[in-house]
């Protein structure tokens, strides 16, 4: 499903040169669940967009189901993004002025496909994620649990091949953290969805199929 290629990442910062990533190369499967944990400034969150094509490498490849994400332009990267990849943040993302239902539609809304289908799914999402009676409800009346939920309803939407999670409970509490990991792999294996998920938390990683660890933009162990 996700393959990287001795893959390298470096951008400049100041005077110095930052090395995010220094030779990764990985392959996921389909269907499986990964965490992929390490130290702050590791290099989890720059693997990431790079699996996620909203950023490039500066050597190496990546392939998404043998798309060469490494070699394609902006708008074929956008229109993949749109077909084939959900995405969780730590701070969910959604728009203070729609309804959930519209934020958890946005997707297709965005690509033109909303219809009574569309709709429906939507509102099986909800459910699915505890949320049906808060359709209606804006944002801010939601709690931070709440709202992951949503945003993970959102990033399902679509029934993306992929699902990137960014630290999705790096901003909950405990009790809405293990909610939401249960939410993501019960998911994800109903729908077939194979997820990447950057974490600190151990708990959060131990959920995992498999687990990648990286320490100064290299694989430093796999388990």
């Amino acid at each position: 499903m996700l393959e990287t290629r001795d893959l390298h990442k470096s951008y400049s910062s100041g005077i110095s040169q930052v090395h995010a990533l220094r030779g990764v190369t990985l392959k996921i499967l389909p269907g499986e669940i990964v965490a992929i944990t390490g130290p702050s400034g590791c290099g989890k969150s720059t693997l990431l967009h790079i699996l996620g094509a909203l950023d490039t490498p500066s050597a190496g490849q990546a392939y998404l189901e043998g798309h060469p994400l490494h070699a394609l332009d902006d708008a074929k990267l956008t229109s993949l993004r749109r077909l084939k990849i959900g995405f969780v943040f730590q701070f969910f993302h959604l728009l203070p002025t729609l309804t959930i239902e519209e934020n958890v539609l946005l997707p297709l809304l965005l690509s033109g496909r909303v219809n009574a289908l569309a709709r429906k799914r939507a509102q099986e999402l909800l459910s699915s994620v505890g949320l049906n009676d808060r359709s209606h409800h804006r944002p801010h009346q939601l709690s931070g649990g709440q709202l992951q939920r949503a945003a993970l309803a959102r990033a399902l939407i679509h029934q993306p091949s992929v699902l990137l999670a960014d630290e999705p409970t790096g901003n909950l509490d405990s009790a809405s953290s293990t909610t939401v990991v249960e939410l993501i792999t019960r998911l994800a294996r109903q729908q077939k969805t194979t997820v990447v998920l950057v974490t600190h938390s151990q708990e959060v990683a131990a959920s995992a199929d498999r687990r990648i660890a990286l320490v100064d933009g290299r694989i430093h162990s796999t388990s």
